[in-house]
């Protein structure tokens, strides 16, 4: 009696277990299609910036972002895929599509940082340890890059954690190379030939002394832009004085050191030459009451 019973019970439970011993075969296959084909991705991906390689940092940082999301999608697709051969997933799928739906719209702004970082990386717009202008606002070195957050400390030491999405102009100091321009303004009564000759010789001193922060020239031969006088580039638009503007091509990180030998070189060599450097002043015409002020800005000495 009791064999026949275990035999009938056995009977019975051949078509439910062979079901699931079925279900389970296709979900295992399903997982591991799931990981073989990760893997052939992420290394299609690999090969892909390997032929491309420019810089390591960013292509790391790319290749890292896209196999992550590739590893996130092909996993999930799967899992749903292996559940479907146990329960019916559509309810899931369409509660799944309401709640993700109510997350969207209290993330926007996470997604948008999430976005605009992944093309700051992507356009090459700036790396980690770059001096950088963001917004006209803040200026100082780039120290964290992410997808959602970027970190730039001043140089007076303050740290700033700018969202991405928030990052609508950037001015980066750490390309191949920048130009130095310096203003400098003289009163209409100076001799702008005896000013020009001065400014040369500020040039000229320069050019030496810093002779290894400027860019040189592709032939081999000298600097491809060294100190010199761009011209007069003002004597209408202020009445202080003519304004000369000196230029120069520097390497990267440069910029300042140049810009800060000139001004300082050029003060002292109008002092050195008795020449005088434009500044705005006032003048007072007369010492009774009623006397009228002379515009701001003229250089003539008060009466």
């Amino acid at each position: 009696m009791l064999a026949d019973d275990l035999t009938r019970l056995w009977q019975g439970l051949q078509p439910g277990l062979f079901s699931i011993l079925t279900k389970l075969f296709w979900a295992a296959a399903i997982m591991v299609a799931a990981l073989v084909l990760y893997r052939v991705i992420s290394g299609f991906i690999h090969r892909i910036f390997q032929v491309a390689r420019r810089d390591p940092q960013r292509e790391k940082t790319l290749e890292t972002l896209l196999c992550s999301a590739v590893r996130y999608l092909i996993y999930t697709v799967a899992a749903m895929m292996a559940l479907n051969r146990f329960i019916d997933i559509t309810p899931i799928i369409a509660g799944a599509g309401v709640v993700g739906l109510a997350i969207g719209f209290g993330a926007q702004s996470l997604v948008k940082d999430i976005i605009t970082g992944f093309f700051i990386i992507f356009e090459d717009q700036f790396h980690v340890g770059d001096l950088v202008e963001i917004n006209g606002q803040v200026t100082g070195t780039v120290e964290e890059l992410g997808l959602r957050m970027t970190t730039v400390r001043e140089w007076s030491g303050k740290k700033f954690y700018i969202a991405n999405s928030e990052i609508k102009t950037v001015r980066n100091y750490n390309r191949d190379e920048l130009r130095a321009i310096v203003t400098v303004t003289f009163p209409f009564e100076e001799d702008p030939r005896r000013i020009r000759a001065v400014l040369e010789q500020v040039c000229r001193e320069v050019e030496r002394e810093y002779y290894e922060e400027f860019i040189p020239n592709p032939s081999g031969q000298g600097l491809a832009e060294p100190p010199q006088i761009y011209g007069v580039t003002d004597i209408d638009k202020t009445d202080k004085g003519g304004q000369f503007t000196i230029t120069a091509r520097t390497r990267t990180g440069a910029l300042w050191i140049i810009e800060r030998a000139l001004r300082e070189k050029i003060w002292q060599a109008c002092r050195d030459n008795g020449i005088r450097l434009a500044y705005p002043t006032r003048v007072y015409v007369g010492n009774q009451p009623g006397c009228e002020e002379a515009p701001a800005g003229s250089n003539s000495p008060a009466l």
